[in-house]
């Protein structure tokens, strides 16, 4: 990629992975953010649609040895986060699950499709294909795919948001880079959201019905 490009990917980084969120967790007028946020949007939805990214790709076949490595790591967090709920949150553990379940359904899909989905591909399929040639190193990309992750759940306020989806970021991206399936990777990145939805932590993803 020529410097000239990249210099000029670099800023588009930046405005639209660092600058946008930061103004979504200022103290600004609800239409400056709004109007930021979807001039950013149609302009990664004309990109991509220039870039041929909306032909997704179909669930890979995954080998067994590695859907057993994704299933393990969900099961250690789930064990993890459930035990830690348990210890410091007892009250709250599934607590939406227990008295709202209709709308823990409903928060799951909303959560999936609208969230989830869209996520994945700006931060998984189109910063790969826009971004990845700025650097030859992989490990480079995968910090600064996983800083800017983190950045988009700025608005939230919340440090272990920031710490959870900068360690999420590094797990997606790898999965992305593996497989390249825009589908297992919001596979995976749901079945972690909703998890902490489930648990009792949804109140930090602003998820409604939490104890008041």
């Amino acid at each position: 990629m020529q410097d000239t490009v990249k210099q000029k990917r670099l800023v588009e980084l930046i405005v639209l992975f660092l600058f946008c969120p930061l103004l979504l967790g200022l103290s600004l007028p609800i239409w400056l953010k709004l109007s930021a946020c979807v001039l950013a949007l149609i302009y990664v939805g004309v990109v991509s649609f220039k870039l041929k990214l909306f032909s997704f790709k179909k669930l890979p076949s995954v080998p067994t040895v590695t859907a057993y490595v994704i299933l393990a790591r969900l099961v250690l967090f789930a064990c993890i986060s459930t035990f830690l709920m348990w210890k410091y949150a007892p009250d709250n553990l599934f607590y939406v699950v227990i008295n709202t379940p209709k709308l823990w359904v409903t928060m799951s899909l909303v959560y999936t499709f609208v969230s989830v989905i869209p996520q994945e591909f700006v931060y998984r399929s189109f910063f790969f294909k826009r971004y990845q040639g700025l650097t030859s190193s992989y490990i480079i990309f995968a910090a600064i795919s996983a800083v800017t992750f983190s950045f988009a759940h700025f608005f939230l306020n919340n440090t272990l948001v920031f710490i959870l989806t900068f360690f999420g970021g590094i797990l997606f991206t790898s999965s992305y880079k593996k497989h390249g399936s825009l589908w297992l990777v919001s596979a995976e990145h749901s079945a972690y959201g909703v998890w902490l939805f489930t648990i009792g932590l949804g109140d930090m993803l602003a998820f409604p019905g939490g104890p008041q």
